[in-house]
């Protein structure tokens, strides 16, 4: 048994849909290269999401040239394994790890991905974890890693899912600084907004009630010091 993606959407820009939401990223500093319009689809009768509804969290870390991974599950004890898989288009994923879920005796994995600071540097990178028991699997929200080289910021990733459970935001930064976080509706009304002192450091948020947002297209946006930002088009069904 495996996890239904409802839809899958590229367009020029970064396009992703995890579970009944669309991500487009978007950057005014941003040196990725657009996408190959295309649209795919995966059909499967049946739908396990119980990945996607017990993960708490889901973030990244950069170090040199490392993306250390981290989730938790809050308290599910699960056998089997995961399987860690990377893609940089959001479409194409690829099998980069494997964590063995039985040996592990808290409920908080982590996984290193030794990616080249090349590739890390020039592409939006996507994560998500396949939860492998036997026969059963499941998948998990997606995580998009943006790495910056700027004097404030290393990198900000995002799990951009209000259709199963809250947004998450973790900055990670290399001083104290400004994060505002906030949703635009799709005629530019501010429907959410979140301003916080960060630390120097990993700083993880968790934009409560986006699971609650209505049916509709959305604009995540992450500020950073007034400087660098990370633009998100959602559309939660």
């Amino acid at each position: 048994m495996t996890q239904h993606f409802k839809s899958l959407l590229l367009v020029p820009g970064i396009v992703l849909t995890s579970t009944g939401i669309f991500a487009n990223i978007d950057n005014k500093n941003s040196k990725i290269v657009p996408a190959k319009a295309k649209i795919a689809a995966l059909k499967i009768e049946k739908e396990n999401t119980w990945l996607a509804e017990h993960l708490v969290s889901f973030n990244a870390e950069f170090s040199s040239r490392t993306i250390g991974l981290h989730w938790n599950l809050a308290g599910q004890k699960i056998s089997g394994h995961f399987n860690i898989e990377r893609s940089i288009d959001g479409d194409k994923f690829e099998k980069v790890g494997e964590v063995n879920a039985a040996t592990i005796s808290s409920s908080t994995y982590s996984f290193n991905d030794n990616i080249k600071p090349s590739i890390a540097r020039k592409n939006d990178l996507y994560y998500r974890l396949q939860q492998v028991d036997g026969d059963i699997s499941s998948y998990s929200k997606v995580l998009i890693v943006r790495m910056y080289e700027t004097h404030s910021v290393a990198s900000i990733s995002v799990t951009p899912d209000p259709t199963i459970n809250d947004i998450q935001v973790n900055v990670q930064l290399k001083e104290s600084s400004f994060v505002v976080m906030k949703i635009n509706d799709k005629d530019g009304n501010e429907v959410m907004k979140k301003t916080a002192k960060a630390d120097e450091g990993t700083n993880i948020f968790s934009l409560e009630k986006t699971s609650k947002l209505k049916p509709g297209n959305y604009k995540l946006e992450i500020i950073v010091n007034s400087n660098e930002r990370m633009t998100m088009q959602l559309i939660k069904s």
